[in-house]
């Protein structure tokens, strides 16, 4: 088989030299803006760290009217889909309404303007950009941009997981439940692909798997679902399953075939769902979880951990190279991905740090400047750091807006890491912000992985939640070998680890029920300001990891702007907020420095 390149409508001529462009995606399950600047700058971020509401979708004011209410059977079984995904019809915003002032926020801090964009690559779907809707309008928003709208659904997928991986060549795996609809296909759609791609552009084709006989994601939103989750929630339903037993599972193995290709044959959507039902009743939202609902998670995802596997093995089979890129909602599943590199060890492995539906607008800025505009690719992993940043005047406005004593530390990593030890709950704002729901850092709420009550004691005073999994360490690159199982890498949040059994007891905060922890690990190279953090924690009590979870309440998204940090802050029992290098505290700083929180004197 020969390599492929895609086919582009656009003029290569005019494209030789493009210096600015942009990534738009919509679809069902987020929108997400990409801006790559030839000189190196690349911002990409999701709508609803812009807006702020958790799991805002975005449409043209006409799809927004005909799929809030449907008179066409698309619209209809689109408005189904996203009420059931989302157990309500989801906040929505209208293209036309929000794109310039999104984008103008995007490019806040780089002097660029939308009439400076002359490569415009979008995804092509039943959502804001397809050729149905705005895609034939969209130089009303880009003036003097050349637009390219080719790119399916898993195409985009594999451009986010190939181009950020810093790979010279790669098999490339893309696993979700579906894209869209495709004519080459007989109106089929994609649940996943199987290709080998490299740096001189060239895509080779290695299998395509079909919705819905070989998706893997609905049948782990089936599961999500029968226990009680609305979709984004597919995380709880991960750390379920490992109080679950195998009882079910062993009901269900017979029926599940895996082929050399990658793909698999299971029991249908609806017979897989009677069998659910007849084993147990499906748990409604905030009712109680039985066992036998545990044992459903389990199955799911045992169910799930054998089909991935079975991806990652014939991907790097079929490619013949031993590095694997990865991306799609499955991805995000971190159990499952690291069972299968354990099982299958590549080489090497790169998880796209936002690798579903909210991170293809990337995917489609990398393929135009990579495969389009013909630049230079890069050699190295892409950092996750794509937000906006902000100016000391952006942060001293927000200090100027509360009422909260304010301290400038002469070593504020220092100082923090005595507070975190201390027991007290610390909240960190700097830089941009992250790309992708499980890479922290700049955006997080900092507390001692050495307290076994942490967990309970964080979502009690913070999150107002219910989880089945502790939160996560960040743990210094060097160290993490001492600490957990860890090969290379840990793709930031995106691997389920075991933690070696001699630091257990050490750090109970962080350790799961199956004795793993979801780990990222932590480069000064990356994160010096962060790095400096954990580390003086490291040097005050011999651990070299800090428990990280996302700053933000139940129910909204990850804070953005400094004012959204002194907000969530105020509203909160956070003890403490990092401001850039600053620090609000609601007590006397003393306090916290000098005494122990009294939640924990008693150990």
């Amino acid at each position: 088989m020969a390599f492929q390149r895609l086919r582009r409508n656009s003029n290569p001529a005019q494209l030789k030299n493009v210096r600015h462009i942009v990534g738009i995606a919509c679809t069902g399950h987020g929108a997400s803006l990409a801006y790559i600047g030839r000189e190196g700058a690349v911002r990409s971020s999701v709508l609803e760290r812009w807006s702020g509401v958790k799991q805002t979708l975005m449409f043209s004011a006409d799809e927004d009217r005909d799929i809030r209410h449907p008179q066409s059977e698309i619209d209809n079984t689109i408005h189904g889909l996203l009420v059931y995904g989302h157990g309500r019809f989801p906040e929505t915003r209208v293209f036309e309404e929000t794109l310039s002032a999104w984008l103008e926020w995007l490019l806040r801090d780089l002097d660029v303007a939308a009439a400076d964009i002359d490569l415009l690559v979008t995804s092509e779907s039943h959502f804001a950009t397809s050729q149905l809707r705005l895609g034939p309008h969209l130089r009303r928003w880009f003036p003097n941009a050349h637009t390219v709208s080719t790119l399916e659904h898993h195409q985009i997928h594999q451009r986010q997981a190939f181009w950020q991986s810093g790979f010279d060549e790669a098999a490339v795996l893309t696993l979700d439940t579906c894209g869209e609809y495709l004519a080459r296909l007989d109106g089929r759609k994609l649940s996943g692909t199987l290709v080998r791609m490299n740096t001189r552009g060239e895509t080779l084709v290695l299998n395509e798997l079909c919705f819905p006989e070989s998706s893997a994601g609905l049948l782990y939103d089936i599961v999500n679902f029968h226990v009680g989750f609305h979709q984004g929630d597919e995380g709880k339903t991960m750390g379920l399953a490992a109080y679950g037993g195998p009882e079910l599972f062993e009901q269900l193995r017979p029926y599940l075939t895996l082929d050399q290709r990658g793909g698999f044959r299971f029991l249908s959507a609806s017979e897989f769902q009677a069998a659910l039902d007849r084993y147990v009743p499906a748990r409604q939202a905030g009712a109680e979880i039985t066992e036998r609902h545990m044992h459903v998670a389990y199955a799911g995802q045992a169910l799930l951990d054998a089909i991935v596997t079975n991806a990652f093995r014939s991907a790097l089979r079929l490619s013949g190279v031993q590095d694997l890129a990865y991306a799609g909602g499955i991805a995000l599943n971190s159990v499952a991905n690291e069972i299968a590199r354990r099982e299958t060890q590549p080489r090497r492995l790169y998880i796209a740090t936002n690798p579903g539906d909210p991170g293809h607008a990337l995917g489609c800025a990398l393929f135009g400047a990579y495969e389009v505009a013909g630049w230079t690719p890069p050699r190295q992993e892409l950092r996750e750091y794509l937000g906006p940043t902000y100016s000391s005047y952006d942060i001293e406005a927000a200090l100027r807006s509360c009422a909260y004593a304010c301290h400038k530390p002469d070593n504020l990593a220092a100082m923090l890491a005595q507070c975190i030890a201390n027991g007290h709950i610390v909240a960190r704002f700097d830089g941009g912000a992250e790309f992708g729901p499980r890479a922290l850092g700049n955006r997080s709420i900092l507390c001692d992985p050495r307290r076994a009550d942490m967990k309970d004691y964080l979502n009690a005073r913070v999150k107002h939640r219910e989880g089945f999994r502790p939160f996560a360490p960040t743990v210094l690159a060097e160290q993490a070998a001492n600490w957990f199982e860890l090969d290379g890498r840990s793709t930031y949040m995106l691997r389920v680890v075991a933690v070696r059994p001699e630091c257990r007891a050490r750090i109970p905060a962080i350790v799961h029920v199956d004795g793993t922890a979801r780990v990222q690990t932590l480069t000064c190279e990356e994160n010096a300001g962060y790095w400096e953090i954990v580390n003086a924690f490291y040097t005050l009590t011999g651990v070299p990891l800090i428990l990280n979870t996302s700053f933000n309440l139940a129910g909204k998204p990850i804070v953005e702007t400094p004012a959204d940090a002194v907000e969530c802050f105020a509203a909160t029992d956070i003890d403490m907020l990092a401001l850039g290098t600053y620090v609000l505290s609601k007590r006397p700083l003393e306090t916290y420095v000098q005494m122990p929180c009294e939640a924990h004197t008693a150990r």
